[in-house]
C-alpha cells in the first residue's frame, strides 16, 4: 500500500522515568510517521463562507487561500480521501451528505431524558435559574447567515468526496473504508475543530482515532486580549498536542502527499 512520510509533533509532560521534573523542563517530542494512503483522510472542519464575526472570517479566508487550498490539491493528487464535516445545517445542502447517514442522522433521534441531574436544573429554570449563565443571542442576521453559508467555493467538495453531518456518519464512513488516521484542518480551533461529535476530542479519545492536526491550517475565535499574539490558538493547538494526537504544517503534509508512493 502506498504511503506518505509525515513528520509531527506532540508536547510531552512526562519525561523524566525516575523523578519529578519541572514545567521548564517540558517540551516537544518530534516523530516521522509512515501513513497507508487507503487508511488515512483529511478531514476539513466548518470551512464556511459566511461567518457573523468578520474579522475571524478574514483569517479563515487568509488560511484557506494560503494553506488549506494548496493542502487540499496535494491530498487530491496524492488519492488521500477528502472528507468535508461543514456542520449538520450546511452539510444537508450537498448531496454526497446522506452516503453512509443513518435514520438518525437524517430524521433525527429522540433520546431518552437522564434522571439526574433534574430537568429544572439542567435547564436552569425555576429555583435554579441563577445559575444560568448570560444568554447567547443569535440575532436575526446571524440566523440567516446560519441558513445561507455554505463550504467556501475555492474548497468545494468534489462529486466523489464525502461530506458529513455528524461523528457517527464520519465513524460509519471510517469504518466501511478502513479509515485509520484523521488528518484535521478547518475552524474554529477552540471550537468546532475540537469539540463537534465530528471534531478531535470525540474521535480521538472517544473513538480511538490517530488524529493529526494542521496547527497552520486552522484559526481560533480570539477575544479582544488575545487577538494579537492569537493566544487561544496556540493554546488549542498545545491541548491537542497534549491530550489528544498530533500537528503538523500544510507544508509537511504537501511534502509528504509530493513523496507519496
Amino acid at each position: 500500500m502506498s504511503e506518505i512520510v509525515l513528520p509531527v509533533r506532540q508536547f510531552r509532560l512526562h519525561i523524566n522515568p525516575t523523578g519529578p521534573c519541572r514545567e521548564e523542563e517540558l517540551g516537544y517530542v518530534e516523530q516521522t510517521w509512515s501513513l497507508p494512503l487507503g487508511q488515512t483522510a483529511l478531514v476539513l472542519v466548518d470551512c464556511w463562507d459566511l461567518h457573523h464575526i468578520t474579522s475571524h472570517l478574514e483569517r479563515a479566508t487568509a488560511t484557506i487561500e494560503q494553506r488549506l487550498v494548496p493542502a487540499l490539491a496535494a491530498c487530491r493528487r496524492a488519492g488521500i480521501t477528502v472528507i468535508h464535516a461543514p456542520s449538520p445545517q450546511t452539510a444537508r445542502k450537498y448531496p454526497q451528505w446522506t452516503r453512509y447517514a443513518g435514520d438518525e442522522t437524517v430524521f433525527g433521534q429522540e433520546r431518552p431524558e437522564p434522571d439526574w441531574p433534574p430537568r429544572p436544573f439542567r435547564r436552569r429554570q425555576g429555583a435554579y435559574a441563577q445559575f444560568a449563565p448570560p444568554a447567547q443571542v443569535f440575532f436575526p442576521y446571524t440566523e440567516r447567515l446560519k441558513r445561507e453559508r455554505r463550504i467556501i467555493a475555492c474548497l468545494e467538495p468534489l462529486p466523489g468526496e464525502w461530506v458529513i453531518a455528524t461523528g457517527e456518519q464520519l465513524h460509519r464512513l471510517c469504518r466501511a473504508r478502513r479509515l485509520l488516521h484523521l488528518i484535521y484542518c478547518g475552524f474554529a480551533a477552540n471550537i468546532c475543530v475540537l469539540n463537534r461529535d465530528y471534531g478531535i476530542v470525540a474521535m480521538a479519545q472517544e473513538r480511538g482515532y490517530n488524529v493529526i492536526l494542521l496547527r497552520d491550517g486552522t484559526n481560533a475565535i480570539e477575544n479582544a486580549d488575545t487577538l494579537a499574539d492569537e493566544t487561544i490558538l496556540l493554546a488549542s493547538v498545545r491541548r491537542v498536542e497534549t491530550l489528544y494526537g498530533s500537528t503538523t504544517t500544510c507544508a509537511d503534509l504537501i511534502t509528504a502527499c509530493e513523496g507519496s508512493g
